[in-house]
């Protein structure tokens, strides 16, 4: 048997999905129409209710009449008293930020006015591992604030704050790459409770929809999709799929990169195209793991050579695989590789770092920007740095002479071509990616020799 709590719960889902207002009629021109009426910011709104609408419409409009006397009753009930008490509490404690950081239903860090009491490390996210600093974390979770349709989004889900940290805390911190998300004290929620099953602001978060606005404020996992593009997620045959925007050579670049990967053998996130954005399946969708962004322990600090000793120091595994993305971005001229698009796959029962995530986010590499000058990539920039970081890091050096790198050839980039649907000049990409690939493949043969040829070019500056 339900308790007044849980009978609340389900009450307030049920209302979610009822439309609010009531049935009006009105005598036009002889004829009956009737309409759905609702108050919405101080304004009387109106939707028109098609004759063969209009049944189901007044079965909903009751069912919430009913529904919403029902939970009044249960409200008025010790158990319903306690359980509003409880709820004010927890908002207000959602502010100061005490509560807990959960994993799924698991309590990892008991938070106090955003400082950490206690945790378990073992399954505490890799940042707060690194700075005990909750707010920042939180922060770290939101929507940038600087894209044009995050104000958009905001808007129409009247959210008033400009703090990136409430931000997230609007619907829990909780994301869709992750099973992390923040619990304040005094809430009974559960994980099933606060997870994503729906987004009706897709089309507002990826091109600024403004039929969005018509929507009533839901629980959306557009203020925690992280990243400077205009992008979405959407619910697919119970999948999550990452919608972005951009322009043809950015959609090229990507297609192109993944597909040479894939038939490499690399482990990279699939991309493809649909209604005009390129989209890509969440990787850890379906999985019992965690997506941790690189930037959990290195910060903002994206240095080639310091990210591979941070990494190795968790496994040489790991060290491998990382330098298979360098390997790649170098030869794919990937000039945007951060701190936030690559990182790891936590296991979200042990905390244990499985493995890195798929190779993705190659939207500005290649010809997103255009068609770089050199094709010959003799003065190439991402080339040099690699050379300066195999100089530097003989460790890497030696690990790159080990490792058994892909070979590309013209056949498979022509077969890439040939499977994207967006013109391109295949004799300059074809041509491009292999002196690349060879230049990359002398260094790294060379790289036992005293010294590895090449201009240092590395600048002196004066404070």
């Amino acid at each position: 048997m339900q308790t007044a709590t849980e009978r609340m719960k389900q009450i307030e889902k049920e209302l979610a999905g009822l439309p609010i207002g009531y049935i009006s009629k009105k005598t036009i021109n002889g004829k009956e129409r009737f309409y759905l009426q609702w108050m919405e910011n101080g304004k009387l709104k109106s939707k028109y209710i098609k004759a063969t609408e209009y049944d189901e419409v007044l079965r909903q409009v009751e069912k919430r009449k009913n529904l919403q006397a029902e939970l009044k009753e249960l409200k008025g009930t010790p158990e319903g008293v306690r359980e509003t008490n409880l709820r004010r509490k927890a908002v207000r404690n959602m502010t100061s930020i005490t509560g807990a950081v959960m994993s799924e239903d698991r309590v990892v860090a008991t938070v106090k006015n955003g400082d950490i009491i206690e945790s378990d490390d073992r399954l505490l996210p890799l940042y707060l591992k690194r700075t005990r600093n909750v707010e920042g974390w939180l922060a770290s979770r939101a929507i940038d604030e600087h894209r044009t349709n995050s104000r958009l989004l905001k808007k129409a889900l009247r959210l008033r704050t400009a703090d990136n940290a409430q931000t997230a805390l609007a619907v829990n911190a909780a994301t869709v790459t992750d099973r992390y998300w923040f619990r304040p004290e005094g809430s009974t929620a559960k994980y099933d409770d606060i997870r994503f099953r729906e987004n009706y602001f897709d089309t507002l978060a990826l091109r600024g929809d403004p039929n969005g606005f018509s929507h009533k404020p839901s629980r959306t996992p557009e203020l925690t999709n992280t990243g400077s593009f205009e992008k979405c997620w959407r619910l697919i045959d119970g999948e999550w799929w990452m919608y972005k925007s951009g322009n043809r050579d950015e959609y090229f670049s990507e297609l192109f990169i993944c597909r040479l990967g894939e038939k490499l053998g690399l482990d990279m996130a699939h991309y493809e195209m649909d209604d005009g954005y390129i989209r890509s399946k969440n990787f850890v969708g379906g999985t019992d793991l965690n997506f941790e962004p690189i930037s959990s322990i290195m910060g903002d600090n994206d240095d080639l050579d310091d990210c591979f000793r941070a990494i190795s120091g968790l496994s040489p595994e790991l060290a491998v695989q990382y330098l298979m993305i360098v390997w790649m971005d170098t030869i794919c001229y990937n000039m945007d590789r951060h701190t936030e698009n690559f990182g790891f796959l936590r296991d979200v029962h042990s905390g244990e770092i499985v493995k890195m995530a798929p190779n993705y986010d190659n939207n500005i590499a290649l010809i997103s920007r255009g068609y770089p000058a050199d094709v010959s990539r003799e003065h190439d920039g991402l080339i040099r740095f690699f050379r300066e970081f195999l100089q530097g890091d003989p460790d890497a050096a030696k690990m790159y002479r080990e490792m058994n790198l892909p070979e590309i050839t013209e056949s498979i980039i022509d077969e890439c071509i040939n499977e994207i649907p967006i013109e391109c000049d295949g004799e300059f990409v074809k041509n491009f990616i292999l002196n690349g690939q060879r230049i990359v493949g002398d260094i790294i043969r060379m790289s036992d020799s005293p010294e590895i040829e090449g201009e240092d070019q590395t600048f002196n500056l004066t404070m």
